[in-house]
């Protein structure tokens, strides 16, 4: 899954992979490589809520997309508004919830 955005006419590109949820963990992590503008890359973890799964399924359905795409682009947004006030950390960790979708 894999989404681009803009931020301060910086070009990022994020691929999600879904990683397994281990019996504490509270969300669904998905591994998160972020490119910038294609040279620098920075792995981190999106920790993704039981709710924001459950809205990308309805709302992939009722616009006719893939959820994978939503939730790429859910992720996106989230990363987005933390790169407005500052850059990202190496092995950075963000829980994206419903309000990111759509």
């Amino acid at each position: 899954m894999r989404s681009t955005f803009i931020v301060k006419d910086c070009e990022y590109e994020i691929a999600l992979e879904k990683l397994e949820r281990s019996e504490g963990d509270k969300f669904n992590p998905y591994s998160a490589l972020v490119s910038v503008q294609g040279d620098t890359k920075l792995q981190g973890t999106c920790q993704v809520t039981d709710e924001a799964l459950k809205v990308v399924g309805e709302q992939a359905t009722a616009i006719g997309t893939s959820a994978g795409e939503l939730l790429a682009q859910a992720c996106a947004k989230s990363l987005a508004s933390e790169l407005v006030f500052r850059k990202l950390k190496p092995e950075f960790s963000f829980v994206v919830d419903h309000r990111w979708i759509v």
